[in-house]
């Protein structure tokens, strides 16, 4: 793939499309002892070629989480698209569900930041707040129905919800509501076959793991005349798996056709606990 060649409306959307689906995987509070955090790296590439990666902390105690992450592109595309992400959420965990009380998210790309925040009550509204946002033509995106925010979760919280499934033993064929402070979108998840990975150069994990078909319905926030839309057949699936014997079930693995080539994603540094794991060339 010649990079000159990229245009960069099409970059930027893949770029989008992959925070979007990594945004479902972006996996310290000071009260959780040390072995109850996980800290995960993704590499990304695209064509063949690295697109960037995805650092991911996630703590937790009986009735508390927290998950930190950071996303970037790789300098070498600077001059098409420079893009850094930091996410965080905290909140609750009661009955084997997981309750956001705040997340928030910032986006630096190119020069323009914008940070958006959610706090959550109790009753199950969102509140939201944004810094940094420029003034949009009213019609660019789709309009976002305040009341659709009630009992919706964030992304970092969605993939936690998942993983705990599938530690649980239950299969990963669920509906999510999900806003990301700019866009409102259920995610239904469809248990696929599980698959066997064998030893990469890319990734630390090998063996079985899940798979979850990813369907996004859009329900507001979305650009309304959008630059790329995935081609019917063109499934996104999340693999989860544990990379070390009892280890915590975490995402591994993720592929889906771009016009580009086909966009992966790998699991190339785990640690949970006193189990760790990284490939001699992780980025």
């Amino acid at each position: 793939m010649n990079v000159s060649l990229f245009n960069r409306r099409k970059l930027a959307s893949c770029a989008l499309q992959a925070g979007f689906a990594l945004g479902a995987l972006l996996l310290s509070l000071p009260s959780i002892a040390a072995e109850n955090e996980t800290e995960l790296h993704y590499s990304v590439y695209v064509g063949g070629l690295y697109l960037g990666g995805i650092d991911a902390r996630v703590s937790q105690s009986d009735n508390q989480y927290k998950i930190v992450s950071t996303a970037a592109t790789n300098e070498a595309f600077n001059w098409a698209i420079n893009w850094i992400a930091e996410g965080e959420t905290e909140g609750l965990i009661g009955l084997d569900k997981f309750f956001p009380r705040q997340h928030q998210h910032k986006s630096t790309w190119n020069s323009n930041v914008r940070v958006v925040t959610l706090d959550y009550a109790k009753s199950g509204t969102v509140s939201v707040q944004k810094t940094g946002s420029r003034p949009e033509p009213p019609d660019k995106y789709t309009p976002v129905d305040p009341a659709s925010l009630t009992n919706s979760i964030d992304p970092m919280t969605a993939i936690l919800a998942v993983t705990k499934r599938l530690e649980k033993g239950e299969d990963c064929n669920v509906k999510l509501p999900i806003f990301d402070g700019h866009r409102r979108y259920d995610a239904i998840l469809t248990e696929k076959p599980p698959r066997v990975f064998k030893p990469s150069r890319y990734s630390v994990f090998e063996g079985a793991a899940i798979g979850c078909k990813i369907d996004i319905v859009r329900k507001g926030g979305f650009l309304a005349d959008p630059t790329y839309e995935r081609k019917p057949g063109q499934e996104l699936v999340v693999w989860a798996g544990s990379p070390v014997d009892g280890g915590k079930i975490v995402p591994v693995r993720m592929q889906v056709e771009t016009p580009f080539g086909a966009m992966e994603l790998h699991l190339d540094s785990y640690r949970d606990g006193s189990y760790q794991l990284v490939k001699s060339d992780a980025k």
